[in-house]
Protein backbone atom coordinates (compact mmCIF):
# COMPACT_ATOMS: atom_id res chain seq x y z
CA UNK A 1 0.00 0.00 0.00
CA UNK A 2 2.75 2.39 1.14
CA UNK A 3 4.70 1.82 -1.78
CA UNK A 4 1.71 2.39 -4.28
CA UNK A 5 1.09 5.80 -2.74
CA UNK A 6 4.96 6.28 -3.10
CA UNK A 7 4.69 5.22 -6.48
CA UNK A 8 1.75 8.02 -7.44
CA UNK A 9 3.63 10.65 -5.77
CA UNK A 10 6.83 10.16 -7.75
CA UNK A 11 4.71 10.22 -10.64
CA UNK A 12 3.29 13.08 -10.00
CA UNK A 13 6.57 14.47 -8.79
CA UNK A 14 7.81 13.67 -12.64
CA UNK A 15 4.46 15.23 -14.19
CA UNK A 16 5.00 18.35 -12.67
CA UNK A 17 8.61 18.52 -13.75
CA UNK A 18 7.78 17.70 -17.22
CA UNK A 19 5.47 20.77 -16.91
CA UNK A 20 7.91 23.20 -15.90
CA UNK A 21 10.48 22.50 -18.04
CA UNK A 22 7.85 22.40 -21.36
CA UNK A 23 10.93 23.59 -23.61
CA UNK A 24 13.83 21.35 -22.43
CA UNK A 25 13.00 18.11 -24.58
CA UNK A 26 16.13 16.57 -23.19
CA UNK A 27 14.51 16.88 -19.48
CA UNK A 28 11.45 15.60 -20.58
CA UNK A 29 12.55 12.70 -22.63
CA UNK A 30 14.52 11.95 -19.04
CA UNK A 31 11.34 12.21 -16.92
CA UNK A 32 9.33 9.68 -19.40
CA UNK A 33 12.80 7.09 -18.53
CA UNK A 34 11.93 7.33 -14.78
CA UNK A 35 8.10 6.90 -15.27
CA UNK A 36 9.20 3.89 -16.98
CA UNK A 37 11.28 2.74 -14.73
CA UNK A 38 9.34 3.24 -11.70
CA UNK A 39 6.31 1.31 -13.30
CA UNK A 40 8.86 -1.36 -14.02
CA UNK A 41 9.90 -1.08 -10.25
CA UNK A 42 5.89 -0.60 -9.24
CA UNK A 43 5.25 -4.17 -11.55
CA UNK A 44 7.80 -5.90 -9.86
CA UNK A 45 6.42 -5.14 -6.13
CA UNK A 46 3.19 -6.03 -7.44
Amino acid sequence: MLESLLFFFAVGIAGELAAINRNGRKKIKQQAEMIKLLKELHERKA
